[in-house]
């Protein structure tokens, strides 16, 4: 399916949605497109819900190259609190939270929605519906190759 996002200035958030076989190319078509993106980054927060995603395609190389991809946006995630909601993709999320890159970003790695808005000061409930919506879009096929805003 793919990954969708939508930004909230006001919360200075960023809510990223990856569902259904999202590949490395899918990655790096999300990030080139949201860095392309005037709104972004609307602020210090990130939020990333991979609960619905198969990410079995996706290698260390593919990872150690989607972090080159940040290189000339670095002042963008300096001081960035990310938090990645991991479900199943606990593992091999973490092996990109352990990479420590791209430096300055704050990724922690969540089995629960709940923890991850904690860390990051916001409504769980309003979360959810972003993600929610957001998965829906993707699912129905909503702005096909467009990022979700």
């Amino acid at each position: 399916m793919g990954i969708a996002y939508r930004t909230d200035k006001k919360l200075g958030l960023t809510t990223i949605v990856w569902d259904g076989v999202v590949t490395a190319d899918d990655w790096r078509s999300h990030l080139l497109e949201m860095f392309a993106d005037p709104s972004w980054p609307p602020g210090s927060l990130s939020l990333s819900d991979l609960r619905a995603a198969d990410l079995s395609t996706i290698t260390g190389a593919d990872q150690a190259e989607i972090v080159s991809l940040y290189g000339p946006r670095i002042d963008d995630v300096r001081g960035t609190k990310s938090a990645a909601v991991a479900g199943d993709n606990f593992e091999k999320s973490s092996q990109f939270e352990s990479r420590k890159e791209p430096a300055g970003l704050r990724l922690i790695v969540f089995n629960a929605l709940l923890n991850a808005c904690i860390w990051l000061g916001i409504e769980e409930a309003a979360a959810e519906a972003t993600i929610e919506e957001l998965r829906r879009e993707l699912r129905a096929g909503s702005r096909q190759g467009q990022p979700l805003k």
